[in-house]
C-alpha cells in the first residue's frame, strides 16, 4: 500500500509545486521582467502545458485518492480531501478550458488594435481583457486554495 501512497503524494507535490512556482515566481519574474508583448507571447506557449500538467494530476489525483485514504469507512475528512481535489481540477478546467483561451484571444486582439491604432477598440480590448484575466487568476487562487487545504488536511494525519 506505500506505493500507491507515495505515488499519490508525488503527482499531488509536483502539481501543487508546479501552481505554486507558476503562480508567484515564474509568472511575476516575466512580468517585472520583459515587456508586455512578450510577456502574453510566452505565457501564450506556457498556458497549455500548464492546464495539461492541472488536468491530468487532477484525474489521477481523484482516481487514486480512493486508494491511498484511510481504511473504513467514508469520511467528513475524506469527504473534504476528495473534495479540496475535486475543486482544485474543476478550477484548472475552467481556467484552461474557458478563462485562459478567452484571455489569449483578447490580448492578441488587442495587439492587433494597437497595431491598428484604434484607440477606442484597444480600450474596450482592455476592458474585456483586464476581466477576462481576473477570472482566470481567481481560478488559478481557487486551485492555490484547494491545495493548501489538501496539504493541511494530509499534514493532519502525520503522527510524531
Amino acid at each position: 500500500m506505500a506505493m500507491p501512497r507515495v505515488l499519490h503524494l508525488l503527482v499531488f507535490t509536483f502539481w501543487f509545486g508546479a501552481v505554486l512556482y507558476f503562480t508567484f515566481v515564474m509568472a511575476p519574474v516575466l512580468f517585472k521582467g520583459i515587456p508586455r508583448d512578450q510577456f502574453g507571447f510566452v505565457q501564450s506557449k506556457l498556458f497549455p502545458s500548464y492546464y495539461v500538467i492541472g488536468y491530468a494530476c487532477g484525474f489521477l489525483l481523484l482516481l487514486s485518492y480512493p486508494l491511498v485514504r484511510a481504511a473504513g469507512p467514508w469520511t467528513g475528512t475524506d469527504s473534504l480531501k476528495a473534495g479540496a481535489l475535486a475543486a482544485m481540477l474543476a478550477f484548472s478546467l475552467i481556467q484552461g478550458l474557458w478563462a485562459g483561451p478567452r484571455v489569449g484571444r483578447l490580448r492578441v486582439e488587442r495587439l492587433e488594435a494597437e497595431a491598428a491604432k484604434d484607440p477606442a477598440k484597444v480600450e474596450a480590448l482592455k476592458s474585456a481583457f483586464g476581466k477576462a484575466h481576473g477570472v482566470s487568476s481567481l481560478m488559478n487562487l481557487f486551485v492555490v486554495i484547494g491545495g493548501v487545504v489538501y496539504l493541511v488536511m494530509i499534514a493532519k494525519e502525520w503522527r510524531p
